[in-house]
């Protein structure tokens, strides 16, 4: 019997919302991990988490097993743009054009944009269409702190260091991980 993701806030590290939606995988290196997307049940607790959903009613739980096909390629969607951010390309025609097509889901019933640009998901296709109007702003406005990809496992963040040479997604995890391998290679 598989158990649920818990999410906790070690899944929420990036400091923007749509990197913390890709980094929905156990780990993306060297090879893709564990999909942490693996049922409605995850999909919906990642967006009350998140705090986009208020809660998980049973309308949103019967949704969410209809949006997980949706939200899982928003996410390769989403990996597409950064990496051809990351490594100076120009952005993917088809990945661009599938999150704009996301984003423009969602306004309406499932998704309200307040003067100020604050946006309100009201049910589950809305919160995806919210992770795809996060991530358009990302592909064509790319924030001041470079998004980066972490060294060990892949996953992605705003690199916010004073000097701007982060190189972990978390010092907790990764970080960690890495200083105690190098101390266990020089002691030999």
């Amino acid at each position: 019997m598989k158990t649920a993701v818990r999410w906790t806030d070690d899944h929420f590290i990036a400091g923007d919302l749509a990197l913390d939606f890709a980094n929905t995988v156990f780990r993306r290196l060297p090879e893709v991990g564990a999909d942490l997307l693996d049922s409605g049940a995850a999909l919906i607790g990642w967006y009350v988490h998140a705090g986009l959903l208020a809660s998980a009613d049973g309308a949103a739980r019967r949704s969410a097993a209809g949006q997980l096909a949706a939200a899982r390629l928003l996410r390769d969607r989403l990996w597409a743009v950064l990496e051809a951010q990351r490594s100076g390309a120009e952005l993917p025609a088809e990945a661009l054009a599938g999150l704009l097509a996301s984003a423009q889901a969602g306004p309406g019933r499932d998704l309200v944009v307040a003067a100020d640009g604050t946006v309100t998901p009201r049910t589950v296709t809305g919160a995806g269409a919210a992770i795809a109007l996060r991530a358009v702003g990302l592909a064509l406005s790319p924030p001041v702190r470079p998004v980066r990809s972490c060294d060990r496992c892949g996953w992605y963040f705003l690199d916010t260091s004073r000097g701007r040479r982060r190189r972990w997604c978390s010092m907790k995890t990764c970080g960690n991980q890495a200083k105690v391998a190098r101390f266990r290679e020089a002691r030999g």
